[in-house]
C-alpha cells in the first residue's frame, strides 16, 4: 500500500493508503489539545498518548504491513518520511532500532506550536508525537502496544532548545 497522500477531488477527500485523513493546522490541534488537558488534567498526557498510538498502529500496520518483510530499520525510516509528510515534523531516528531507544523531534509541530501560540510550559507537549513513535517501533518490529514504554524525556515547548526527544522502550 503506497504512502502517498492523495486528494481525491471527485470525493473531495485526502487519502493515505486506504484511510481518509484530515490535515489540521497547528491552532486546531493545539486548541483540541489544552482543551483535553483543561478537562482530564493529570491523566491528558497518558490518554492522549494512548489515543495517538492506537491511529498510528491502525494507520502504519497498513502501511507498513506485517513485520518481518523487510528490516526494521527500512520500516522506521518509511515511518519517519510519513511523520514528516503528514507535518508533525522532523524526526531523527538514528537512535532508534528494534530495541527502542531515542527519537529526536529535530522540529515539532506540537511543541513549536505550543511556545509560539501559548510560550513555555513546565510540561511537555508531544503526546502524539510519543504514542506515534511508540506505535511506529512496535509495528516495525512486530511488538505488541502493551509491551512499549514511551515518554518524552525533552521538549521545546519547555526549554529554548530547538529539538525534542521521546524515548521508546
Amino acid at each position: 500500500m503506497s504512502a502517498d497522500v492523495l486528494f481525491d477531488a471527485e470525493r473531495n477527500i485526502t487519502l493515505l493508503g486506504d484511510s481518509r485523513i484530515v490535515f489540521h493546522c497547528h491552532h486546531y490541534n493545539l486548541f483540541l489539545q489544552r482543551t483535553i488537558d483543561d478537562a482530564l488534567g493529570a491523566d491528558a498526557a497518558e490518554v492522549q498518548r494512548a489515543a495517538a498510538a492506537e491511529s498510528a498502529r491502525r494507520l502504519l500496520g497498513a502501511l507498513l504491513g506485517p513485520s518481518g518483510k523487510e528490516p526494521v530499520r527500512a520500516r522506521l525510516e518509511r515511518a519517519a518520511a510519513l511523520f514528516g509528510k503528514l507535518g508533525f515534523g522532523l524526526a531523527d531516528i538514528t537512535a532508534l532500532d528494534a530495541d527502542g531507544g531515542r527519537v529526536r523531534l529535530v522540529t515539532s509541530h506540537y511543541a513549536l506550536g505550543w511556545r509560539e501560540k501559548w510560550g513555555p510550559t513546565a510540561d511537555p507537549v508531544c503526546h502524539f508525537a510519543a504514542g506515534f513513535w511508540a506505535s511506529a517501533l512496535g509495528v516495525s518490529a512486530g511488538l505488541s502496544p502493551e509491551r512499549l514504554l514511551v515518554r518524552e524525556t525533552s521538549c521545546a515547548a519547555v526549554t529554548e532548545q530547538g529539538s525534542c526527544e521521546i524515548q521508546v522502550e
